[in-house]
């Protein structure tokens, strides 16, 4: 466990300058949506006949949840790819540590700044709602929702990725088309199996999660991701660990 944290703060330290970074970007993107409560909008032209054509327009907390869930898989990536780069991975795997405890540290670190970020999220998105009217003052569900949300999509993107890079450096050439083939290959076979996913899992269908009509949703999907994720995570860390070529 001591080796485990070492390599956690480690990965913390290696990284702090763009998890911090990216943390003042959505706080200050919240802050500035929910005291001037306007869209943010890409691009805004007149095509004529009185009609308006609009890119993006979105408020700016919900930017701020889109730059923040798209930014998670690149964190991890990058938390790989630099160590590489620098070409500092032969002294990690010197280490008298498994490279199972080395993938997890990098995985924690990523996401205790995205259970940080997605904290900062799910506030500003409600915040704003509830300035728009849309929710009342601290809703439960609305939380428990996107809470639930959140974490599904952190072990699933953050497991594939993982994939991705076991599978990436298990190869001596041709690594960037290794990594796209692999990452295509799992997200059409996560569609494909999709709809037996969730019915292999609907009788998680009969519990809610909510107390409102509002907010109420079928636990198969998330369970059906979570394990995916939990899939993905397992092949990386074996192909890292057995096959990774320095």
């Amino acid at each position: 466990m001591k080796q485990f944290f070492a390599l956690y703060v480690k990965e913390l330290k290696a990284n702090k300058a763009i998890f911090l970074f990216l943390l003042v970007l959505i706080v200050g993107m919240n802050a500035y949506g929910l005291i001037s409560l306007e869209n943010f909008r890409l691009l805004k032209m007149e095509t004529g006949f009185g009609r308006t054509l609009e890119i993006l327009n979105v408020p700016w907390s919900g930017l701020a949840a889109f730059i923040f869930f798209f930014s998670l898989p690149f964190l991890l990536a990058h938390a790989f790819n630099a160590e590489w780069k620098s070409e500092t991975h032969y002294l990690l795997f010197a280490l008298p540590v498994s490279q199972y405890s080395a993938i997890l540290a990098k995985v924690a670190a990523v996401a205790s700044m995205g259970f940080v970020g997605g904290v900062i999220v799910i506030v500003g998105l409600s915040l704003w709602m509830v300035r728009k009217g849309i929710l009342p003052f601290m809703s439960f569900d609305f939380a428990l929702v996107t809470g639930l949300i959140l974490v599904t999509y952190m072990v699933f993107i953050l497991g594939l990725v993982v994939g991705m890079e076991g599978v990436k450096f298990s190869v001596k050439r041709y690594r960037g088309l290794t990594a796209v083939a692999f990452f295509s290959v799992s997200v059409f076979l996560y569609g494909y199996f999709y709809p037996h996913g969730e019915r292999a899992f609907e009788f998680f269908g009969q519990i809610s999660i909510s107390l409102s009509d509002e907010f109420s949703t079928d636990l198969a999907p998330f369970v059906y991701t979570f394990l995916v994720g939990i899939i993905f995570l397992v092949i990386g860390c074996v192909t890292y660990e057995k096959r990774a070529e320095i």
